[in-house]
């Protein structure tokens, strides 16, 4: 396996389009780095599955919290 993918090959790791890879790393939520000032992103494996495990735990979460008010919502926000 590689060590570094570039954003269609992370894509293509994660089962996300391209553009959740960009925006994710565009909101910090996935370790990235860029080569040659600020175009190309590099992303490994071992980060993409620390992002994959990390929204796995919340969609968890926020699936049980949904269960617990009865509603099937979350208890946050509602209108």
């Amino acid at each position: 396996m590689k060590t570094w993918f570039n954003v269609g090959e992370a894509a293509e790791y994660a089962s996300v389009s391209r553009d959740t890879i960009y925006t994710a790393c565009e909101r910090r939520e996935i370790h990235h780095v860029r080569l040659g000032g600020r175009r190309a992103i590099r992303v490994k494996a071992a980060w993409i599955d620390a992002w994959l495990e990390r929204h796995t735990r919340r969609a968890e979460e926020r699936a049980t919290v949904g269960r617990r008010s009865g509603n099937g919502q979350s208890s946050e926000l509602t209108t």
